[in-house]
């Protein structure tokens, strides 16, 4: 399967690139970013349709060794927050997000092996912190790959019986 870091570094760079801002994990201990920036997190981390029936297993002989493999597609949903000094502000860098992740991106993450299966309808998520608001714009991206398990099959070439 692909790590998450991989899918993450999938979306990373590109996404940054696009924004011109900075984009973080939502749920680490670390200095927060000058505004605006971007912020994701893992909302369902593997969404596998049909659960263990799913995928297709074929039989692979390389020299000596046979193996069979199952590929799955599996999906994952991130969630993305952005943040602006104000509501307007916020709004235009998840306009920006997702017009990358519906349009724009769409080729490059594709290249990456990650496929956009849905982008949601941009929501107003400002929190009230009591004595001052926390802008933040969002939405979420479900990815699609493909995921590969392998285990080697053993052969038994002969067998010893005894007559009773």
């Amino acid at each position: 399967m692909k790590t998450y870091d991989s899918i993450i570094q999938g979306f990373y760079a590109p996404l940054r690139d696009y924004l011109e801002h900075e984009v973080v994990p939502q749920n680490e201990t670390a200095p927060r970013p000058v505004l605006p920036f971007c912020s994701y997190n893992i909302l369902n981390p593997r969404l596998v349709k049909n659960g263990p029936e799913s995928g297709h297993i074929v039989t692979v002989v390389e020299g000596e060794v046979t193996k069979e493999r199952k590929v799955t597609d599996v999906e994952v949903v991130f969630s993305f927050n952005f943040y602006g000094k104000s509501d307007t502000e916020a709004m235009a860098l998840a306009a920006l997000g997702e017009e990358f992740f519906d349009f724009v991106g769409e080729s490059e993450l594709a290249a990456r092996q990650l496929v956009i299966v849905e982008v949601t309808n941009i929501q107003d998520r400002t929190l009230y912190l009591g004595d001052a608001y926390e802008h933040r714009i969002g939405f979420d991206v479900r990815f699609r790959m493909s995921e590969m398990k392998e285990r080697v099959i053993t052969t038994i070439d002969t067998v010893e019986t005894e007559q009773i």
